[in-house]
C-alpha cells in the first residue's frame, strides 16, 4: 500500500480515506504490529471501526482480545474492486436519467417562452394594488446525517461464581432498558458526517401585537390552534384565565403566552 501509483479515476476505490485512516488501515494490511499504537489509547480504534462501516476492515473482540483484519477491499485500497465498478456503474446509470429530465424540463421552457412571445401584448389596465397577505418566513437548512463512534470503558464489581458468569450477568445488564451500569469515561470518538438533505423550516406566526387586548374564544382558540370546545373545556376547568364581559367570555393576550409557558414540557411527563 506504500507504493500507491498514480490510476485512472475509473481504476481507483470509490472510498475516500483522511491521512489517519489510510495509516491505520495500512497497519491492519501490515498485520497490525505492535508498538505502533499505544495499548492505552483507543483513538486508531474509533478510526478502525469507521473503517469497518465502509467495508475495508473486519474487527472482533474487545479489550486484549481486540483485532483487525483487512478485507479483500480494504487490501487492493486505492486500487478498485468489483465493488467499486458496481457503485460506478450505478451512479453512470442515474446520471443520463437526470440529464434527460432536465433537458426535457428546458425544452418546454423555452417552448413555453417562443409561444408566449408571439402572442399579442395588450397594455395592461390600471388596477388598484392588491392587498399583500403575510405568510410565514421560509427559511432554508441542512439537515446532516452523522455517525458518532465512541469507545468508552466503566469499571464495576460482579459478585459471581467464575468468569463466564460474571461476563454472562454483565450481558444481562446491558440487555436491560435503561441499565445503570456505572461511570463510563469516553477514551475517544470519532464523528463522521455519512448524509446530507436540505429541509424547509416554516416558523409559526405570533400574535400581532397592535391588536385588541381580549380575545374571544374563537379567536383565542385560532391562535393556540386548538379546537374552539377545547379552549371552552379549559376556562370551564380553571386551566386558563378569562375575563367576563356579560355572558361571553375573553381570554387577554398574556393569558395565553403564560398558558402556553405553563404547559410547555420537555422529555418524559407524566401527564
Amino acid at each position: 500500500m506504500d507504493e500507491m501509483k498514480a490510476t485512472e479515476p475509473d481504476d481507483r476505490s470509490t472510498v475516500r480515506l483522511n491521512s489517519t485512516q489510510q495509516a491505520i488501515l495500512g497497519w491492519v494490511v501490515a498485520g497490525c504490529p505492535p508498538d505502533v499504537y499505544p495499548e492505552d489509547e483507543y483513538s486508531h480504534r474509533v478510526s478502525a471501526r469507521a473503517l469497518k462501516n465502509r467495508g475495508l476492515i473486519e474487527i472482533s473482540g474487545h479489550g486484549k482480545s481486540w483485532r483487525a483484519t483487512p478485507t479483500e477491499r480494504g487490501r487492493r485500497w486505492p486500487e478498485a474492486t468489483e465493488e467499486d465498478r458496481r457503485e460506478r456503474a450505478h451512479l453512470a446509470r442515474a446520471a443520463p436519467r437526470v440529464a434527460v429530465e432536465q433537458g426535457s424540463a428546458k425544452v418546454e421552457s423555452g417552448a413555453l417562452g417562443r409561444a408566449l412571445q408571439r402572442m399579442p401584448r395588450r397594455k395592461p389596465a390600471e388596477k388598484e394594488p392588491l392587498p399583500v397577505k403575510k405568510v410565514n418566513r421560509q427559511e432554508t437548512y441542512m439537515r446532516y446525517r452523522v455517525v458518532v463512534t465512541r469507545v468508552q470503558i466503566a469499571e464495576k464489581w460482579v459478585r459471581a461464581t467464575d468468569e463466564e458468569d460474571a461476563a454472562r450477568k454483565v450481558q444481562e445488564e446491558f440487555a436491560k432498558p435503561y441499565s445503570y451500569f456505572g461511570n463510563w469515561d469516553t477514551k475517544a470518538s470519532e464523528v463522521e458526517i455519512i448524509e446530507a438533505e436540505q429541509t424547509t423550516v416554516i416558523h409559526p406566526s405570533k400574535l400581532s401585537e397592535s391588536g385588541p387586548m381580549l380575545l374571544s374564544l374563537k379567536d383565542a382558540a385560532a391562535a393556540l390552534g386548538i379546537p374552539y370546545s377545547a379552549l371552552y373545556e379549559l376556562t370551564n376547568r380553571g386551566d386558563i384565565e378569562y375575563t367576563k364581559m356579560g355572558s361571553r367570555k375573553y381570554i387577554q393576550r398574556e393569558s395565553l403566552m403564560n398558558f402556553i409557558a405553563t404547559n410547555t414540557h420537555r422529555g418524559y411527563y407524566p401527564g
